[in-house]
């Protein structure tokens, strides 16, 4: 007859957190110390543990019955058969510890300990099952002196914390951690990971994170040894609830961390709204109410992106908090949409014609996966078929977990999602590309290089309006439960691209073929425009000289509305050069290849980056 043990096995690395033992293997012999075999049975298994030596480990593989791997959730099964000759007497249970005993992020840990410890001498309590075998249970938790001293061999290091409403000290499930490391020259990204329905989370990664600098691998220092953390937490929309200052990873009780590491963290009003009222708050990063000027341009930088009076263009993300249920009757789930307007009296709904085609996440759903908490996303995308309503998946591992899926409706209604976490969505709530509304394109069509842009070429933008609207019925637009939001959001928009025109007259003199070499002189034309532009600037480069100084630039100064420009440039190729920076030439400028640039940027941002620099090249040969 068959004997089956099915057990777990988990790591302390405090006394109130725990990981599962993973990616290694159980092993089960006949009881090594036959003579105390029943005192050894009975004794505590925190007394019992201790390191395999070698000459053990030897003689005990000559009584090996079975083996076992570790998987993801720290379960074993163990099946001993009954050409072992095992009777159901005490065993010895081992755990085998490579070189990852938990989960980690790249790169894996190159050590690899083979070290085997003994867990206990047990004598299982069998039960007959229905095959006519016996099973057992068998569970252990490794101690932290021990596991956290392994870990740390092999180089791994554990972040183990709870997140928690700082008043009434609830945990917060769902929510995403950061973990940083204070540096002298560049502070270390470690890795991240969501709460559970506990508020607990646990982020694990190698050494190599904290150690690396901006020469690694070639040299990798940290000074104190160990990570000085600081924390970052964010709504499952990716809404900042908690930014500690990096000075916090030089307090005491965070300075130079031990490998496994406990904390706790705390939300004031628990991160989300306490009222029950849904509202439209930013465009991309910036607030509708402090943050755009009455003209729709941005009044500061947040996070890298916008400045002063910077309009915007593309596709920009909508903000806000959509409650679950609507305020007004609490039993029905809340639908929202947002419609547009040109002049702020007429407004249309944006439908899915008005859509940035990108999945936008605005959730997250807390679900079971391989047996355990996981988490799922929710996402705007018309890419992807719409999922059933509020249906939840049924655990499908190791398949990857499906995105749920939401349709806005023919008018441009979104239904929240019911088993959002945070209340409904806070954060994302629709992507709009502004294109669809408020077109662009080359604005460079009939203008020439060198000559102004004047008149009806010039290529101005426009105010868009956006309002907010949530009901419990869309197909009721006389619902008692529709509400329009009084305040409206108001952007200027500008989709063309600049004017960048350049031409070097030599190339084409004479019936040139654009390849004719550049002699005594370059007449370099050129004409930059837009209604709003950041910087540009003319550039001269070649592997003879190096870069040119002293060329026609402009930055963060132009009018704010269209200024146009164009220039004419002589470059002399015969005399000496002294706009040359490096090396400082004295005499004329060597026979070699030769590029021209005209760089431009808008002083346009879609609220979360702004536009990028553009170049026009232009390639000759003295």
């Amino acid at each position: 007859m068959s004997y089956i043990i099915k057990g777990n096995l988990r790591g302390l690395l405090c006394s109130d957190c725990e990981i599962p033992v993973s990616g290694t293997s159980v092993k089960i012999y006949k009881p090594f110390d036959r003579a105390n075999e029943t005192r050894l049975a009975v004794a505590d298994a925190k007394q019992t543990f201790h390191q395999v030596s070698d000459a053990e480990l030897k003689e005990k593989e000559k009584s090996l019955l079975a083996e076992a791997r570790l998987q993801d959730n720290g379960d074993f099964v163990i099946s001993i058969d009954e050409k072992a000759g095992y009777d159901g007497g005490a065993l010895d249970v081992d755990w085998y510890c490579g070189n990852t005993p938990v989960k980690v992020g790249p790169p894996a840990p190159k050590k690899d300990l083979s070290l085997q410890f003994h867990i206990t001498t047990l004598q299982p309590l069998y039960k007959q099952n229905e095959n006519g075998g016996y099973l057992a249970f068998f569970e252990y938790k490794i101690d932290s002196k021990w596991f956290c001293r392994i870990l740390t061999l092999l180089d791994i290091w554990v972040v183990c914390g709870i997140v928690a409403d700082c008043e009434t000290k609830k945990p917060i499930a769902g929510v995403k951690v950061f973990a940083y490391d204070v540096d002298l020259i560049q502070d270390d990204s470690l890795g991240n990971a969501y709460t559970d329905g506990n508020g607990k989370f646990i982020i694990v990664y190698p050494g190599a994170n904290f150690r690396q600098t901006l020469l690694s691998p070639f040299l990798n220092v940290e000074w104190p040894a160990g990570p000085d953390y600081y924390f970052r937490v964010e709504s499952s929309s990716g809404t900042v609830l908690l930014q500690e200052d990096r000075t916090r990873g030089r307090q005491t009780d965070r300075h130079n961390a031990h490998n496994c590491f406990c904390v706790k963290l705390c939300i004031k009003d628990g991160g989300i709204y306490t009222h029950d009222v849904p509202w439209f708050t930013s465009v991309g990063n910036f607030s509708i109410t402090s943050d755009i000027d009455a003209g729709g341009k941005t009044l500061l930088t947040k996070f890298g992106a916008g400045g002063t009076g910077f309009g915007f263009f593309g596709s920009v993300k909508l903000g806000g908090y959509a409650t679950k249920k609507v305020p007004t009757a609490p039993a029905s789930a809340l639908y929202y949409r947002f419609l547009y307007s040109l002049d702020n009296v007429t407004f249309n709904p944006v439908t899915t014609a008005q859509m940035e085609g990108t999945a936008l996440k605005v959730a997250t759903r807390q679900i079971t996966w391989n047996g355990t908490t996981a988490f799922q996303d929710v996402v705007i995308d018309i890419n992807q078929p719409a999922s059933v309503a509020d249906s939840v998946p049924a655990d499908n591992f190791p398949n990857p977990i499906p995105d749920h899926v939401l349709h806005p409706d023919a008018n441009g209604w979104v239904r929240v999602d019911q088993p959002a976490l945070d209340n409904g969505f806070y954060g994302s709530l629709f992507y709009l590309n502004t294109n669809t509304i408020i077109g662009g394109g080359d604005a460079s069509v009939g203008s020439t290089a060198g000559h102004f842009v004047t008149g009806p070429n010039q290529k101005n933008g426009q105010m868009l309006y956006i309002q907010f609207q949530t009901t419990d019925d869309p197909a009721n637009p006389a619902s008692t439960h529709l509400n329009t939001q009084s305040l409206i959001g108001k952007i200027y928009v500008n989709n063309w691209n600049e004017v960048s025109l350049l031409k070097l007259e030599e190339l084409f003199a004479n019936g040139g073929s654009g390849c004719t070499p550049v002699k005594t002189q370059a007449h370099v034309d050129f004409t930059v425009d837009h209604e709003l532009i950041n910087a540009w600037n003319v550039g001269i480069w070649s592997n003879a000289i190096g870069s040119v100084s002293g060329l026609p630039s402009e930055s963060n100064s132009m009018a704010p509305v269209s200024s146009a420009r164009g220039a004419g440039y002589i470059l002399d190729l015969t005399a000496p050069a002294p706009y040359i920076l490096t090396p400082p030439y004295s005499t004329p400028w060597p026979s070699c290849a030769y590029s021209l640039t005209l760089n431009t940027q808008r002083k346009l941002t879609t609220g979360e980056y702004n536009d990028q620099v553009k170049t026009n090249q232009v390639i000759f040969c003295k």
